[in-house]
């Protein structure tokens, strides 16, 4: 008689929704990575627009080139800023990624260690059959009241 385990289907489905919970943990880690890169690259830009500017100070500037600089300084810092508060709600995300993973592992390992637990008592029951039938054909060939030729 083999082993069937009655919630296999239910630890099946547990260790798909911890597989499901790690991909979407990879997702998030790429999706922060992702936002750190470019907001390394905002800074980039950013300070290379402040070198140029600096530059053009020391020569003759008219008014509204002058206000062009600064306003595209203005917002390549506002992009700096948005930048950041993504890199935070994506740190937010990646956080509540891993604590569902971290619940979704161990709903896994709570089914696993039933399904251990239940394993060993099949094995415990097997073997108490066994010697309930070692037991009768003792009974059978020499008798109840333990006759021994």
């Amino acid at each position: 008689m083999a082993y069937h385990f009655k919630l296999e289907t239910v630890l099946g489905l547990r260790r798909n929704l911890e597989e499901v919970a790690q991909q979407k943990l990879a997702r998030e880690l790429t999706l922060l990575e992702q936002h750190k890169l470019r907001l390394a690259e905002l800074k980039q830009q950013r300070q290379e627009l402040i070198a140029e500017f600096e530059e053009e100070k020391r020569q003759q500037m008219l008014a509204p080139v002058f206000a062009l600089y600064v306003e595209g300084i203005f917002r390549k810092e506002q992009e700096v800023e948005d930048g950041l508060a993504r890199i935070e709600a994506q740190q937010g995300a990646v956080v509540q990624a891993r604590a569902e993973l971290t619940v979704k592992v161990q709903d896994k390992k709570v089914m696993e260690k039933a399904r251990e637990r239940d394993y060993q008592k099949f094995l415990l029951a097997g073997l108490k059959k066994e010697q309930n039938e070692a037991d009768e054909m003792m009974v059978l060939r020499f008798g109840r009241k333990g006759n021994l030729h």
